[in-house]
Parts: C-alpha cells; structure tokens; sequence
C-alpha cells in the first residue's frame, strides 16, 4: 500500500484530497492545524493519521511514497524543506490531480460563472447509465456531497481546469484533455494573471495542450473562444454549441428535442448553453442524447 503524506490539512480542500485518497486505498497522513468535529471524526474513521512528516531516516517509520505541498505552497515551510532534502517525491495538488487521471480520458471543465455546473449535469448522466467516473473539482459541484471521487478502475477523470488559477507553477496547464469544454472567460486582476491578456494567454495554452485528436467544446456566443476555435490545430475538433432550443408550453418553458419536449429547472440562457456543453460532452463519451435528457426527471419542479 502506498503511503501518502499530505501537508497543511487546514485547509478544507486538501481535507476532501486526504479523505478521497484514502478511500482510494492509500495510506494517508497528514499535518496542519488542529482538525476537530466532523471532519476530525472522518479522519479518524478512515484512519488517516495526524502527524508531521517524520525524517525518512527513523528505521520504525513506515516509507513515504509521495509528499504533497500546501495548496498555497511556502517555500519555507520546515515540513517541505525536509521531504526534499530527504529525496522524496513532493509534488503540487494539481500535479497529482495530474497523476490520478493520466491513464484516463480527461475531460476539463471552464465554467466560470456556474462552476462546476456543466461537470454536474455530466456525473448525473453517467450515474443513469451506471458509467463509472474519477472527478476533482475546488469549487462545490451542485447537486453532490462529494467533490474529489478517485479510483483505479474508471477510465473517465472530469476535472475542474480553473480551479488553481492562483497555483505557480500552474502545473494544471499539464492536464492535456482529451476533451476540454469552454462556456466563458472571466477574469479579475491576481498576482499570477494580472492582466487579461495574460489569462487569455493561459487558455490558449491549454487549448493548444489538447490531446491528439481531441474535443474543444465551446460556447460560440463568446468571440473569444470562437477566435481560439479557429486555431486549434488540425487534429483538434472544435465542436461550437449555442443555448440549447426551447418551446414555451403556457406557463412552461420546456426543451425542445427530437424526442419531445423536455421539462427544466430553469432556462436563462447561461444555463440553456450549458445544457447544450453538457450534452454535446456525453456524446462524445458514450451517453446518447435520448439518455442524456432523462437527467431533469426529476429536477423539473425545481425552480
């Protein structure tokens, strides 16, 4: 069994990455703040240990295979000058995302004004048609309790790509998706992209860092990324989607589709274009549109 030490649990997302490993069947320990209630229980209950990295000198202490560094990395930090002048393996949370999902078909999500919405609409088609998925998400996924799921056996990893925008290196630029989904660009001043050009720049390269023979699913309405559809390489297929077509019913507003209408939670046009990401995605994964619209079954009195 692998054993996996993961610095400054404080915070709460490398709790859920502590959590999410473990359940994959890693050994865990971990160190940080003082941890207590549910999340202390949980710990305890997947037997992660609450510890500091012990020198890899010690004959009584079990090997670390892998040592992760603080979501916000300090180079000072005494935990991870040691593990480095111990030889370990110290690797960032993207880079492990990374390394979770590289033998995966990786599908990368940009939704930044709906995080994870897109990504949501997804694991619920999947989860209809029984399909198995790994996904890593920082922002909170509607609709799930969980929002980092790892396996071995699943052969899809749906990734939240702006999730470490604040991250250097940017070490999430090496997802390389086979599938990359853009619905916008939204952009605000950081230290890491303190212009505009400099957070387009980034996108670019991750459109560029798409597999051969990949997907680039976008929102056509957005210029932008009809500019950067346009210089996808060759073996790239840029596959554009507008809001998806509804038909008013009275008071209702249904979708409109080659299988009948189908009842929705809401249909504001940012969300009508995400229908249409989320769909045109499980296509291209094995989830027909006929299955895919069973999703808002039971989410249509929902408003």
């Amino acid at each position: 069994m692998k054993r996996v030490h993961i610095i400054s649990l404080g915070d709460t997302y490398m709790f859920r990455l502590a959590v999410a490993l473990s359940e994959k069947g890693y050994s865990v320990s971990c160190s940080g703040v003082d941890i207590m209630g549910v999340e202390a229980d949980m710990l305890r209950e997947k037997h992660i240990l609450l510890a500091e990295l012990q020198p890899v000198t010690d004959p009584f202490k079990e090997k670390i295979d892998l040592v992760v560094a603080p979501l916000q990395s300090v180079s000072d930090h005494p935990e991870l000058i040691r593990a480095k002048e111990s030889g370990l393996l110290v690797l960032s949370v993207p880079e492990v995302v990374l390394r979770m999902a590289k033998d995966k078909t990786r599908l990368v999500f940009c939704n930044p004004r709906h995080p994870n919405r897109i990504m949501s609409m997804v694991l619920r088609a999947f989860r209809k048609q029984n399909m198995r998925c790994d996904y890593v998400a920082l922002n909170k996924i509607p609709d799930q309790d969980k929002r980092i799921f790892l396996s071995y056996d699943a052969r899809i990893s749906l990734l939240e790509g702006d999730a470490f925008l604040e991250e250097k290196p940017l070490a999430h630029q090496q997802y390389k998706p086979h599938i990359l989904i853009m619905s916008d660009l939204l952009w605000h001043p950081t230290k890491i992209h303190p212009t505009f050009e400099s957070y387009v720049d980034f996108w670019k390269e991750m459109v560029s860092s798409i597999e051969r023979d990949g997907k680039f699913i976008y929102n056509q309405n957005i210029p932008l990324l009809q500019e950067l559809a346009d210089t996808v390489r060759e073996d790239i297929t840029a596959v554009p989607y507008l809001p998806h077509p509804i038909v008013k019913n009275g008071n209702n507003v249904e979708l409109e589709t080659r299988y009948g209408q189908v009842a929705i939670p809401s249909f504001d046009e940012e969300f009508l274009s995400d229908v249409n990401a989320a769909r045109l995605a499980c296509r291209h994964l094995g989830v027909n549109d006929k299955e895919f619209y069973t999703i808002f079954e039971k989410l249509a009195g929902v408003r």
